[in-house]
């Protein structure tokens, strides 16, 4: 089986235990956008019977390959029944009101989603039934690892929101670079604002207008994935007299990186 992000191996580990044998197309330290799989992937593709696709970029450009190289190959979407949400494109968005169709289409949607525990509960959902089909022989098996996972994904998201209730924020915007935080931000009452400006690094009119708005709030920290350059979070961190800080949202302990996400932001939020 393949997949092709490392917090879906989580998934399909936590479903399928001992049952499964996983394929990662995108290593951790790599971006989802710009990242071509080695000749050992497509060889380790090849012999794949079931590829889980979660709507990142890379899969549109490959997964045609994946299947003239395994014809055999059975996509299957976990993202079904999902709707998701535009990214968003600019400093100001983050205060209007939800884009419409139209807008939406011209931001294009944002595939992020392992990053609300609702939403990764339909993910689940969806392996659990990929595996199912696949191998019914191990379905209750398969249901029971399903059960599990959602008792953790339950006990994730009552964390979070611990660590964000503690005592009131301070402040409920947080400057990323890249916008790949919009479904936490939207299951926790956050912002995002990025920098990151359709897959482009701001010029300096869009530089300036963020440096305003983190003067205007009061923000002192600038987040970035270890995935991406850090030079325009430097200068816009520089500007304000603030910081850099690190979160990853493709560790493969999905768990533990929700977590980690949340105490960084809770910190800073916080303050």
């Amino acid at each position: 089986m393949a997949v092709t992000i490392p917090p879906q191996k989580y998934l399909v580990e936590a479903i399928g235990g001992s049952h499964v044998a996983v394929t990662v197309l995108v290593p951790p330290t790599a971006e989802p956008e710009t990242y071509e799989p080695t000749p050992r992937q497509m060889t380790a593709l090849a012999q794949s019977q079931i590829f889980l696709r979660i709507g990142v970029p890379i899969e549109r450009a490959w997964i045609p390959r994946f299947e003239s190289a395994n014809p055999k190959l059975v996509i299957i979407d976990t993202t079904r029944g999902i709707e998701k949400m535009p990214m968003i494109r600019h400093v100001h968005e983050h205060a209007h009101a939800s884009p419409n169709r139209q807008e939406a289409q011209q931001a294009g949607l944002d595939p992020h989603v392992w990053l609300s525990p609702v939403l990764v509960r339909i993910l689940a959902m969806n392996t659990r039934d990929a595996l199912i089909a696949a191998d019914p022989q191990h379905a209750a098996d398969y249901r029971q690892g399903y059960a599990r996972l959602a008792r953790t994904i339950d006990r994730v998201d009552g964390q979070i929101l611990s660590l964000l209730a503690e005592r009131p924020l301070k402040q409920t915007a947080f400057i990323v670079f890249h916008p790949a935080f919009g479904y936490f931000a939207a299951a926790y009452g956050l912002q995002q604002v990025p920098i990151e400006m359709e897959g482009k690094e701001p010029g300096p009119k869009q530089l300036a207008e963020l440096i305003d708005f983190a003067k205007s709030r009061g923000i002192r920290v600038v987040f970035i994935e270890p995935q991406f350059a850090q030079k325009a979070a430097q200068t816009i961190a520089q500007a304000i007299g603030g910081a850099v800080v690190t979160i990853d949202p493709l560790q493969e302990d999905w768990p533990a990186g929700m977590e980690a996400i949340a105490t960084a932001l809770a910190k800073v939020l916080h303050q």
